[in-house]
This record gives structure tokens, sequence and C-alpha cells, in this order.
């Protein structure tokens, strides 16, 4: 699975990359931003997309999460917030809580559709 994540902590990313990596499935990338993510979107291959709350641009990880539903991209949280996630949590899979175990991580993987992969943008 090629899993992309939307955070703005370089040093969570990076962590969160080795973990996806550790799983056997591929990193497609990170970006800090829902701004950045729009003007982005096409240069990267995703199946699933991790997102924090809190970004760059503000709270904008729930409406990022509406962006790429409407793309057709399954998403999970994975955040410190659970309380503001579940407000949101018609618009993804599921909620990973910070800080992330590689066991959370995979159990959570579990639940993206099997034939959600996109094609290469």
């Amino acid at each position: 699975m090629r899993i992309f994540y939307l955070e703005d902590n370089p040093l969570i990313a990076f962590h969160v990359e080795q973990l996806v990596e550790d799983l056997g499935h591929t990193f497609a990338g990170s970006l800090d931003s829902f701004t950045a993510l729009k003007s982005q979107f096409d240069s990267y291959a995703m199946d699933v997309a991790l997102i924090d709350i809190d970004l760059a641009d503000g709270r904008t990880g729930p409406d990022a999460a509406r962006w790429l539903k409407d793309r057709k991209v399954p998403c999970l949280f994975l955040t410190g917030q659970d309380h503001i996630a579940a407000d949101a949590g018609d618009v993804v899979l599921g909620t990973i809580s910070k800080p992330v175990s590689l066991q959370a991580l995979a159990d959570s993987l579990e639940l993206v559709p099997q034939g959600s992969k996109q094609q290469a943008h």
C-alpha cells in the first residue's frame, strides 16, 4: 500500500515513515499543510492518507480529509486530538492516537478497503 502522511512536524513524519516501511508498505510522501496538498496532489500516488488535525495552515486536517474523500482517497486521522477527530469521524475510516505504535498503525491499515488503490496521477 502507498501511504501518504499530512503532518506538520517533520520528526513525527519521519517516525511514521519508518513504521510504514517496517510494515512493508511504501511511504508515498508527506506534506505539512492542506494548502500544499491541494497544490501538489497530482504529484503523489497514494492508496490511503494519514492526516493530523492541526497542520501548518491551522486546524485543517478535517477539511483535508473531506477533500481527499471527494477524490476517492481513504483517510485515517493520526492525531493526539481524538475529541476533534471524533467530530469529523464521518470522513475517515478511523483514528490512530499519538504517539503511534507499530501495532496501532498495522491494525488501522486493515480498515482500508482492498479495492481502494488509486492510480498514479
